[in-house]
C-alpha cells in the first residue's frame, strides 16, 4: 500500500495503512515539522484497527487533519497571528 503525504506551510504528515497480526489494518501518521528529517517524525496511530484498508486509510486522513490544524494553530499562537 502506497504512503500519502499532506502538508501545511510548517508541517508534513505521511499517511501509511498496516496489516496487524490479526488481519486488520491500522492506520499510521507520521509527522514531523517541514525541513526535519523525517526519521525523526513522530508516530500517531488511529484508535482501532479496521476491517478493510480503505477505512484504516480514511482513518489516518482525518487523523492527520486533526494534527495538521493542531499544528497550524500552534504555529499561530508562537506567531501571534490568531
Amino acid at each position: 500500500m502506497d504512503d500519502e503525504v499532506c502538508t501545511t506551510h510548517t508541517h508534513v504528515a505521511r499517511l501509511r495503512v498496516m496489516k496487524t497480526m490479526s488481519g486488520r489494518y491500522r492506520g499510521i501518521v507520521h509527522l514531523h515539522p517541514i525541513g526535519e528529517d523525517p526519521g525523526s517524525s513522530e508516530q500517531h496511530d488511529t484508535e482501532e484497527d479496521f476491517a478493510t484498508d480503505v477505512e484504516a486509510r480514511d482513518a489516518a486522513r482525518a487523523l492527520a487533519r486533526t494534527l495538521l490544524e493542531e499544528q497550524i494553530q500552534g504555529h499561530e499562537k508562537t506567531q501571534g497571528t490568531d
